[in-house]
């Protein structure tokens, strides 16, 4: 309800819808405020600090992945699903990918997509502490790529930087060729490639129904 222009009550509801019509990205306490029609000191009320704020609302954000399992997929498969359903989340809900990144998981909803994981891979024949690095392993490839192509769009409104870049590597003949031989793919095709490539050598590296021990490096 508002009163003279303000609302007389709101709740934490009314702070999380606030927070996720501005989005992860320019979330910050006041415009949670201004969006309400109330000062940042009642919005303090409610969430002791940004990061509080962030975690409500990115725990909404995340509320809204569902992953898809195909019980008929092999572990690859699978993997490369899970890190493609990632990337198509968090290219939609831009700094949700940062959010994962951050610190995982940080309340219900990340929980609940890490038991969704570690259930998925359980039924290829994975125990929950393998499933976790399994699944650890391919979401941070998969939203450190995710960002990086995000950053990576946002640069090319930065024309003068773009041509820089162009110019760089058209002054390197090494680079020209190598550049040549590369076949036409998109964004995606780049993805799928990296994620194939790190789910194969996590199945080689730790077959199902292996105790879980991590390689140690030589001193």
């Amino acid at each position: 309800m508002r009163s003279g222009g303000r609302l007389a009550t709101f709740t934490i509801e009314d702070v999380i819808r606030a927070g996720s019509h501005i989005g992860l990205v320019d979330l910050t306490v006041q415009g949670v405020a201004d969006v309400l029609g109330v000062t940042a000191a009642a919005v303090y009320r409610h969430v002791p600090s940004r990061s509080a704020l962030e975690r409500l609302v990115g725990e909404a954000v995340l509320d809204g992945l569902d992953l898809v399992d195909d019980p008929a997929e092999q572990t690859v498969a699978h993997l490369v699903s899970f890190g493609l359903q990632l990337r198509e989340f968090t290219m939609r809900h831009p700094g949700s990918a940062e959010y994962f990144l951050r610190l995982f998981p940080r309340g219900p909803s990340g929980v609940r997509l890490l038991e969704c994981e570690i259930a998925a891979l359980g039924r290829r024949g994975y125990d929950p502490a393998a499933a976790i690095v399994f699944s650890s392993a391919i979401a941070t490839i998969a939203l450190g790529a995710t960002v990086a192509e995000q950053q990576r769009l946002a640069a090319l409104f930065d024309q003068a930087a773009t041509a820089e870049a162009i110019a760089a590597v058209a002054a390197s003949p090494i680079l020209q060729q190598a550049s040549a031989g590369i076949p036409a793919h998109t964004p995606e095709d780049y993805f799928v490639l990296m994620i194939t490539a790190a789910a194969t050598g996590l199945v080689a590296q730790f077959p199902p129904g292996q105790a879980l021990a991590l390689p140690a490096r030589d001193s």
